[in-house]
């Protein structure tokens, strides 16, 4: 399944947490770019400075022909011309039927959860598994009924589910278990996990014939990113040149960062290959073979670039215009800087407060943390489209100017 595609047709598509990070860039890539060739969807960039100068996306990434659908909690932002929007809490059934009888999608991308930072455990639980049940069971028409079935159903999980946050994880494939109880510190995790064996075990489910599979993203970021981009350039905004020179950990840690728009791209390909499988299950001609399946299984999506943790915040400061030379970093052990962490969290947990240093960032930030991707290289035929170093141009370049268009409207 590695023949690679300039055009997929994937029918009517409903994506789920449209209005979202990642939900965006899939609506937006489905659409074929508008915001690169909309003015109405363009989002802010540093026009006519050469160092964030970046070739089209819509240039390289293939051709889709689709009817585009997004659900989301809220739908008055982001959204892109060229598809339809509705409102719609994922954990009601008769809400998720109202909109499935007016989409009637072939396909449905799941992308809503909550943030893993802020948000309780009753929301995740909510969200995560009983959203993720309600609409896998809808779609599959399971659940009341709305006068079809989807064809192909493809989950946003994460590479977190086989890790407990703390161990060091060195080229890892699918075969991993998944970690939980005990064993998980991070709810979120666990959450997804159980959200993803959910959706696995719905592929070709006794009452009915649509196709499941999952797409397990590694540190996504890219424009809009509110989280790993946002919060390093924030650090580095604040941050005095003293602080900035700041390490923690020897620096010697490998880990995975991915463009959003190639976790974007995967996840079209998934739903190509899960309708290709579709039909060819209809025409009586049996599954592909195991080594070749895609319904059923998960998939690890990288840049495959990992990268050594610092040296990403140290391009991200650069392209900010604070850069650090290598002699002038300070190393900071992490046998050191736990403690300390710990010391903070209990101190400030007593007001109410979390510290910018706890023993999670701490680890996080010295942990060795990549993926294989062979599995999704082999069977969908994934290479990542944008390499790491333009994902970073674009994410720092829409920081920046959304910041200094954000200025100016305030003056």
């Amino acid at each position: 399944m590695s023949e690679k595609r300039t055009s997929m047709e994937l029918g009517t598509v409903l994506v789920v947490g449209g209005c979202g990070f990642l939900g965006w860039h899939i609506v937006d890539q489905l659409l074929n770019f508008p915001s690169e060739h909309d003015p109405s969807a363009a989002i802010p960039t540093m026009e006519g400075n050469e160092k964030f100068a970046v070739p089209r996306l819509s240039d390289r990434y293939p051709t889709y022909k689709a009817k585009v659908a997004v659900v989301d909690l809220r739908t008055s932002q982001n959204r892109l011309p060229g598809a339809s929007y509705h409102d719609g809490d994922i954990t009601s059934t008769e809400q998720m039927l109202e909109i499935f009888r007016t989409v009637k999608p072939d396909v449905v991308i799941h992308t809503a959860s909550p943030s893993p930072i802020g948000a309780t455990k009753e929301l995740l639980h909510k969200v995560n598994v009983e959203g993720t049940r309600t609409l896998v069971e809808v779609a599959a028409g399971e659940r009341g009924d709305w006068g079809g079935k989807c064809k192909a159903f493809v989950y946003t999980s994460s590479s977190s589910v086989v890790h407990d946050t703390q161990s060091d994880l060195i080229h890892v494939n699918e075969d991993w278990p998944y970690m939980r109880g005990p064993l998980q510190q991070e709810y979120y995790s666990e959450t997804k996990a159980n959200a993803e064996e959910l959706v696995l075990k719905h592929n070709k489910a006794e009452a009915s014939t649509m196709l499941t599979t999952a797409i397990r993203p590694a540190g996504i970021f890219g424009e809009k990113d509110t989280t790993i981009t946002q919060n390093m350039l924030d650090h580095v905004s604040k941050a005095s040149p003293f602080v900035l020179r700041m390490q923690l950990g020897d620096n010697e840690n490998l880990f995975d960062f991915t463009y959003v728009g190639n976790i974007a791209y995967s996840h079209m390909l998934a739903a190509y290959y899960l309708l290709s499988t579709y039909t060819r299950l209809e025409s009586g001609r049996g599954l592909p073979l195991d080594h070749e399946r895609v319904d059923g299984e998960a998939f690890n999506i990288t840049n495959d670039s990992p990268i050594y943790f610092w040296d990403m915040t140290s391009a991200i400061s650069a392209l900010a215009g604070k850069p650090v030379e290598p002699a002038q970093v300070i190393s900071l052990p992490e046998w050191l800087l736990q403690p300390i962490g710990g010391i903070a969290e209990t101190v400030l947990g007593l007001f109410g407060k979390t510290p910018r240093l706890t023993r999670r960032a701490v680890r996080y930030s010295c942990m060795t943390r990549y993926y294989s991707i062979e599995k999704a290289r082999a069977r969908l035929g994934y290479l990542p489209i944008v390499p790491l170093d333009e994902g970073v141009q674009r994410a720092v370049g829409n920081y920046i100017a959304r910041n200094q268009l954000g200025e100016k409207k305030a003056q």
